[in-house]
Formats: structure tokens, C-alpha cells, sequence
């Protein structure tokens, strides 16, 4: 009975652990170090980017396989304003995939495209083993013993943890969404871009404002006023009548 009991624990176990519902790793883009980027340094808006952002600190095999089925690319970004203005990264700047310009899709939409299924793992419940009985060596057909319905606690497990990590993505989409996002001068943001592109290239951003094209320079130190001309010294008198 013991014995029994035991491999049924176990294969639970074995379908929690290989057919169970996917976790969620944050990207984290502010703790990323390194960052590709094609803008000079104290450019007028500092960019860069890291394409595969979704494995940067774990598999996240769940999302990784629907970002590839969904024609994502999920890329985290590092922007840093060196204007002497406010930039709107929505109305002041124009994002370039390779030599095309290119909108990032809502996080919200994003979220909801790369999402796991939840309702799926229902088809857990119908999951029933057999504690205890005997096996005809003959036949090997079992016989006697109690059935044992493994099956819903499985599903249940399975479709919170589903859930649970659809709801980490979706929130940590929207904290780092840098739609009408406004960049204050010397300020650097990030943030991350969900892209509806297949392939990678070289990403760069525009400023569409000329007005905010000036970068930052320091306040000019008050020049000293030039030091007065000494007096002149007066004239001579003239003695005409003396020789």
C-alpha cells in the first residue's frame, strides 16, 4: 500500500515538474550592463538596446515559444535624454528598425499575445490512478484497490502558476511601457519595447523636434569687466614768450 501511494505521489510529481505551467523571470531593464546601441556617446538622446530580453535572467520557454509563434521581438531599452528639454518618447522621438521607422505594440496587447493558456490544464482533471489492488501476472489487469483522483489537484496547481506568471509579465510590461513616457534632461529611462518583427536589426531613435535638439550645456561663468584706461596725463603749458 505504501509502495502504491508512493508512485502515485511521484507521477504526480513527474507531470507537475514536465507538463506543468511555465514561470516568469522579470527582464528587469535597469539592471541590465551592457546595452548595443548605434548613437555616439552625448549624442542628443542616448540609446540602447538588447534584443532577446526574455531569457536575460531566465528560460521563460512558455513566452520565448510565443514570442517566436506570435512574431515578436522582445527587446529591453536604455534611453538617456542629453537635451536641455523634456523629450516625450511617444511625440519627440521616432524609432527605427534598420532604415524603417517602427511602433512598439501596447504592453498591454503584448502581454495578452504572449501569454500562457490556463484554461488548458483542466484537462488535468480527469487524471485518476489506483491506490493499493493486485496484478494478474496473466492478464495484467489490476484488480481490488481504491481509485485515487489525481487529477484535479494537479489542474489547480497547474492553472494558478499559469495565471500567477501571466500576471508577473503583464505587470512588469506596463512599469516598463515608454509609451508617452517624458524624459527629463539628464535623465535616463527604461524600458521595454515589444516589436512585431521577426528578424533583428539595428535599432535607433529620431528626434522628430527640433526644438529639443540642443543638448545640455553647462550655465557660461560671468565674464570680469574689462579694467578702466588710466587717465591721461595733461598737457604741457605753452611759454610762447620765452626763448
Amino acid at each position: 500500500m505504501q509502495k502504491n501511494i508512493t508512485r502515485i505521489l511521484t507521477g504526480c510529481a513527474f507531470l507537475g515538474l514536465t507538463s506543468c505551467a511555465g514561470s516568469y523571470s522579470p527582464i528587469r531593464p535597469a539592471r541590465i550592463a551592457t546595452y548595443q546601441s548605434v548613437a555616439a556617446a552625448n549624442a542628443p538622446v542616448e540609446f540602447g538596446y538588447k534584443y532577446s530580453a526574455l531569457i536575460t535572467n531566465g528560460p521563460n520557454k512558455k513566452y520565448v515559444k510565443k514570442e517566436r509563434k506570435q512574431g515578436y521581438q522582445i527587446v529591453a531599452v536604455s534611453v538617456k535624454n542629453n537635451t536641455s528639454a523634456d523629450i516625450n518618447f511617444s511625440r519627440d522621438l521616432e524609432l527605427y528598425f534598420g532604415e524603417r521607422p517602427v511602433q512598439a505594440v501596447p504592453s498591454v496587447q503584448a502581454a495578452n499575445d504572449l501569454k500562457q493558456g490556463v484554461a488548458i490544464y483542466l484537462l488535468y482533471v480527469l487524471g485518476i490512478g489506483r491506490l493499493g489492488g493486485s496484478t494478474d501476472p496473466m492478464t495484467g489487469q489490476t484488480s481490488g484497490g481504491v481509485l485515487f483522483p489525481w487529477g484535479p489537484a494537479v489542474a489547480v496547481g497547474n492553472m494558478l502558476g499559469a495565471s500567477g506568471a501571466n500576471k508577473n509579465l503583464r505587470n512588469e510590461f506596463a512599469t516598463y511601457d515608454l509609451t508617452n513616457k517624458v524624459i527629463k534632461p539628464g535623465e535616463t529611462v527604461h524600458g521595454i519595447l515589444p516589436l512585431r518583427e521577426t528578424n533583428v536589426a539595428p535599432l535607433r531613435v529620431v528626434l522628430r523636434s527640433s526644438t529639443a535638439a540642443t543638448p545640455a550645456t553647462p550655465a557660461a561663468e560671468p565674464q570680469a569687466a574689462p579694467a578702466a584706461a588710466p587717465a591721461a596725463s595733461p598737457a604741457p603749458a605753452n611759454n610762447g614768450g620765452q626763448r
